[in-house]
C-alpha cells in the first residue's frame, strides 16, 4: 500500500469506529433506557434485542473489515 492509502484508511476507520460509538450511544439513549414502560413506548422495550443484536453485529462487522485492513497493510505491496 502507498503511505496515502494507509493514512487515508487510518482517518476512515477511526471516523467510522467515532461514528459507530455514536450511533450505538444514541441508540441506548433514545429507545432503551425509558423509564416507565406505557403502551406508547412498549414496541421499543420489545425491539430491545433486536437493537442489541444490530449493535452487536455493527461492531463485529467492524472488526471483521478492521482486521483485513491491517492484513492489506501488512501484505500491500509485496508481489
Amino acid at each position: 500500500m502507498k503511505k496515502w492509502q494507509k493514512i487515508i484508511g487510518v482517518i476512515a476507520f477511526g471516523l467510522i469506529g467515532a461514528l459507530l460509538a455514536y450511533s450505538i450511544f444514541e441508540i441506548e439513549l433514545a429507545y432503551m433506557w425509558y423509564d416507565i414502560i406505557c403502551d406508547a413506548n412498549r414496541g421499543f422495550w420489545d425491539a430491545h434485542p433486536f437493537f442489541i443484536t444490530l449493535e452487536c453485529a455493527a461492531v463485529s462487522l467492524y472488526f471483521i473489515a478492521l482486521a483485513l485492513f491491517i492484513c492489506l497493510w501488512r501484505k500491500g505491496g509485496k508481489r
